[in-house]
């Protein structure tokens, strides 16, 4: 028989109805202990700290849900909420970045030392703390304030890119899907004639077309590849073909769920999708990545 996570009491398959224990009011005291941790957590980092002498609710809320990992994915979620938060600007400045530097180290010094054999405090606390991603989204928003700065991301160019003069590389993504939307005609109608024949062996046929030629698209799969972004051009090096985009094409940019769509000025081919491997926020991350590299001017 189960045990609830709370009380340790034993959960009855037939529930309270059948003289069972009812666990109704430990699951209420649960989420309510969870949303406390969530939200004071968020609180914290956006202040640039931890408050050593944390509200006994603090306590109770872990003391609460030690038997489970419950308490560790409400800091979790709590920690995420404010690094979204911060970086909803699309971008990281210095001061943000120093609320979570602040914040990680007050927050690590509320646990023991490690053990020799064990990963260091500092490793547990961001494995933690990491759950949902976070320290790769605190990446992503640095890289956009620095870009913005005019310093370029350390990432070297893919191999296969060529640059033109005074071009920059800043950015690449791998496994990357490309599809091109291709505008093409067909004819909606009917055709007329006749066929005359002029001897035994030979015959005219005369023929009429009255139809009218109908507009419509149509998405090309190019394969897979790596997309990379320079000042200049946006420029996908696939497995079937290359595409290259020039920013002084692009009109606009639509995200999607899963990567995004460059509307470009060109009658027969005007859009390009790129369909990404990631989660929404590298979806976040390349979409305002590529609105900013036509601004891009390094530091000198």
């Amino acid at each position: 028989m189960k045990l609830c996570p709370y009380c340790n009491q034993k959960i009855s398959f037939f529930g309270s109805l059948f003289g069972g224990i009812d666990h109704t009011e430990c699951n209420s005291e649960a989420i309510k202990h969870q949303n406390f941790l969530r939200n004071y957590l968020r609180k914290e980092v956006m202040l640039g700290g931890f408050n050593k002498i944390a509200p006994k609710e603090f306590a109770e809320a872990q003391k609460f849900l030690s038997g489970t990992l419950e308490a560790e994915e409400a800091m979790a979620a709590g920690f995420d909420d404010a690094v979204e938060e911060m970086c909803d600007d699309i971008s990281l400045d210095d001061q943000e970045l120093q609320k979570i530097e602040r914040f990680l180290s007050d927050f690590g010094s509320r646990f023991p030392e490690a053990k020799p054999d064990e990963p260091s405090t500092k490793e547990y606390v961001e494995n933690m703390l990491n759950r949902y991603g976070s320290f790769r989204t605190l990446a992503q928003g640095r890289i956009l304030y620095e870009l913005q700065k005019g310093i370029l991301p350390k990432q070297p160019a893919p191999t296969g890119l060529m640059l033109n003069k005074n071009e920059t590389f800043i950015y690449s993504w791998g496994s990357v899907r490309c599809s091109i939307l291709n505008v093409k005609t067909r004819y909606r109608g009917r055709s007329t004639g006749g066929t005359y024949r002029i001897s035994k062996n030979f015959s005219i046929r005369h023929t009429e077309h009255r139809g009218k030629p109908v507009s419509y698209t149509e998405w090309k799969d190019v394969g897979s590849g790596i997309l990379s972004v320079t000042n200049k051009h946006l420029i996908f090096l696939g497995d079937e073909r290359d595409v290259k985009e020039r920013f002084s094409k692009i009109s606009s940019l639509d995200p999607t769920s899963d990567g995004f769509i460059v509307n470009l000025s060109l009658k027969t081919r005007p859009a390009v999708r790129f369909t990404m491997s990631g989660s929404s926020r590298d979806v976040w991350f390349a979409s305002n990545l590529i609105l900013k590299a036509p601004l891009f001017e390094k530091n000198t």
